[in-house]
């Protein structure tokens, strides 16, 4: 695989896995299960952060903060406001941690976790009096099946 001009070959992918699955995982530890010396991963590891890593995170059980509700909003968008200007007031909003422009006649998708049924209100009527918001839909999770935000290297 090509990325930025660079060949990604198996050595990496197994790097890009196992960071994937324990990003606190040492260099040492890469290196016996690759066969390679840990300055040889050291230096694969700063190419892949340069190239693809975008940052290292804790995964976080938000359920055990207190999060009950988990959001899902479609919105529908006035053609007399640009798309644009909705999407720099979303991205402003901390509690939204999914937007995507999708197709479809609600081009905007908004996922977020709230604490409870009050707090998943506000955020909804917060979302309706964006200016150019036509129309939304709204969901509720009732139950989580998966979430995994690992992603298959090809």
């Amino acid at each position: 695989m090509v990325v930025n001009n660079t060949v990604v070959d198996d050595t990496d992918k197994l790097i890009l896995e196992l960071l994937q699955e324990d990003a606190k995982i040492t260099i040492r530890e890469i290196a016996e299960k690759t066969d390679k010396s840990a300055t040889a991963i050291r230096g694969r590891i700063q190419r892949l952060e340069k190239e693809l890593i975008k940052k290292y995170v804790a995964l976080i059980d938000c359920r055990q903060l207190g999060y009950r509700e988990m959001v899902m909003v479609s919105l529908r968008i006035n053609a007399t406001k640009p798309l644009e200007l909705v999407k720099k007031e979303i991205e402003s909003m901390e509690k939204i941690k999914y937007a995507y422009v999708v197709t479809g006649e609600y081009p905007l998708f908004i996922m977020a976790k709230c604490l409870d049924h009050e707090d998943s209100m506000i955020l909804i009527e917060k979302l309706r009096n964006l200016p150019g918001v036509e129309e939304i839909k709204t969901q509720i999770v009732l139950d989580r099946i998966k979430e995994d935000t690992t992603i298959i290297i090809p």
